[in-house]
């Protein structure tokens, strides 16, 4: 099964998927990190790491982070490159719970390079203008 780890500034990551699990259920092989003021930006680039080889159980992992640029992007742009010869890893910036639950829910279904690509049409596809969408 495809791991996923979401990374984020402070508590947004757990929050996210806790939110995904209310609507779908409880999930298993993920893990969520969040980067809190004063912490430790070198331990959190290791946590990144091991969380990723922890995650990976052959089928690949998919992470998910909130900002590009931001230090859970930069924490997670040197992991990957630090596992890119051990780990089948994929990486999408700018989460969304839409994202989350199609992440979970598709898993089992896709290949991960497969689930990055229906989980960012699924991102842009969620964002919306409620008053266009209220017209008809």
């Amino acid at each position: 099964m495809i791991g996923i780890l979401v990374v984020t500034h402070g508590k947004f990551a757990h929050e996210i998927v806790k939110s995904g699990e209310l609507i779908i259920g409880p999930q298993g092989d993920y893990k969520t990190l969040g980067l809190l003021h004063g912490d430790d930006i070198d331990k959190f680039k290791k946590d990144v790491e091991q969380a990723v080889k922890n995650l990976n159980d052959g089928d690949g992992v998919l992470v998910f982070v909130d900002l590009y640029g931001g230090s859970p992007f930069n924490a997670t742009a040197i992991g990957m490159h630090n596992l890119s010869s051990d780990v089948n890893l994929e990486c999408i910036i700018g989460v969304n719970l839409p994202m989350i639950i199609e992440a979970f829910s598709s898993r089992e279904s896709y290949n991960l390079l497969e689930l990055k690509k229906y989980c960012l049409e699924v991102g842009v596809n969620s964002i919306k203008d409620l008053k266009e969408e209220l017209k008809d």
